[in-house]
């Protein structure tokens, strides 16, 4: 009976610590751009006004007459939270672009920092070099 309650408290503690993970890394969601950088200048008014929506393992901005896809892996073991990205889809001469970076997840607010210089990822999100974005996950209608 001891063996089998150790097995229960240890599944619950898995589940979660899964759990939490996920909720740090679980960009899933539509959303609107609060602020946003690029080497530590304000993004324009197309960034501004784009759209941004993220699946399981895609990233997809629309904005004006331009489109992104691109897809991410998270790795929640790195602190802060890190993310690879690859174009997939883009403009002339974006596809296969990769850059590195790091997210945070909080509540309904995603900070991402990343840079296309893949040594060096960001260590924070001042948005002094690189790009930076804070978005705000919509709510489901």
């Amino acid at each position: 009976m001891k063996t089998f309650a150790l097995a229960a408290g240890l599944i619950a503690c898995v589940a979660l610590t899964a759990r939490a993970a996920d909720e740090k890394t679980d960009l899933t969601g539509t959303y609107t751009l609060v602020t946003g950088k690029k080497n530590g200048a304000a993004v324009d008014e197309v960034a501004k006004k784009a759209e941004y929506t993220a699946t399981a393992d895609r990233f997809t901005i629309k904005g004006g007459d331009t489109k992104f896809v691109m897809s991410y892996k998270i790795d929640p073991k790195a602190t802060p939270v890190a993310i690879d990205m690859e174009i997939l889809e883009g403009p002339d001469g974006t596809k296969g672009s990769k850059a590195v970076g790091i997210v945070e997840v909080k509540g309904d607010v995603v900070k991402l920092a990343y840079s296309l210089d893949k040594e060096k990822r960001p260590k924070d999100f001042d948005g002094k070099t690189g790009f930076y974005f804070e978005l705000k996950k919509e709510k489901a209608k």
